[in-house]
């Protein structure tokens, strides 16, 4: 059984980003199955960054079940989908384009909306009220899965240090136009969003990670953003790293088994 702290932070450490990926792959295909068996699909939320190359375990994967997934993204830059910056853009080319999941089922921005970031993220809120809230009724969407990556700030989605919308409580979709990180226009979900998923896993690789994984599990009290992913009773958060980028931490790493 993996080692669970009181703050449910599971951290799986592995030699090398080949054995991460296979063992990433490993946890989705289970999260997935958990899923489909309970109410019949999986709902599953990414961002861009360097997490789409970090699924590439789920190519020709045949325990996958594509035609049950309903992918969102966890923030996007407002950008059209074509555009080199985009989130959706770096998924499709990197995993999307290389699997049979039918193309309504990935849940993009409404481009026609771009010129208006309230209009784009009312828009994309209730994408996610068509998929959540008639079938959960519940106050905020439960993810079966959120995947997220980091930043060499600390900061995960387009959550950033000292943003305002550390404190958003109430949306489920914010936008941003200051983002200090091109491009500056995005929109992205929130904390109670993010907090309220079954499973979220934070994926990061390379010893430029380092410092910054140290600061946010062994120094959670400084409220980098990252460090704020806290899921609600009875959700669960996961850190997939290699062991380059975990060198630094004194968190309890747990064991993993495929």
């Amino acid at each position: 059984m993996a080692h669970q702290a009181p703050n449910a932070t599971i951290l799986n450490s592995f030699p090398d980003t080949d054995a991460l990926v296979e063992s990433l792959a490993f946890f989705i295909a289970k999260a997935q199955k958990d899923s489909i068996d309970k109410k019949g699909r999986f709902t599953v939320a990414l961002s861009g960054g360097s997490l789409p190359k970090m699924l590439r375990g789920l190519i020709g994967n045949p325990s996958i079940k594509w035609d049950k997934w309903q992918v969102f993204y966890a923030d996007e830059r407002v950008v059209p989908l074509e555009d080199p910056d985009s989130n959706h853009l770096a998924c499709t080319n990197l995993l999307f384009s290389k699997v049979p999941i039918p193309k309504d089922n990935i849940h993009v921005l409404d481009t026609s909306l771009l010129d208006d970031l309230e209009e784009l993220s009312d828009a994309y809120e209730k994408e996610l009220i068509r998929e959540f809230a008639q079938k959960d009724a519940a106050r905020f969407p439960v993810f079966d899965l959120i995947l997220l990556g980091m930043g060499p700030d600390g900061h995960t989605a387009s959550l950033f240090p000292g943003h305002e919308l550390l404190a958003e409580e109430d949306r489920w979709i914010a936008y941003l136009e200051d983002s200090p990180k091109p491009p500056p226009k995005r929109i992205t979900f929130t904390y109670p969003v993010i907090n309220h998923a079954a499973r979220v896993v934070f994926v990061a690789a390379g010893k430029e990670k380092v410092e910054m994984l140290k600061q946010v599990l062994d120094n959670p009290e400084a409220g980098l953003p990252a460090s704020r992913v806290k899921p609600v009773h009875p959700g669960q958060l996961y850190w997939f790293v290699d062991d380059a980028a975990s060198a630094a931490v004194q968190y309890p790493r747990s064991p993993f088994k495929l």
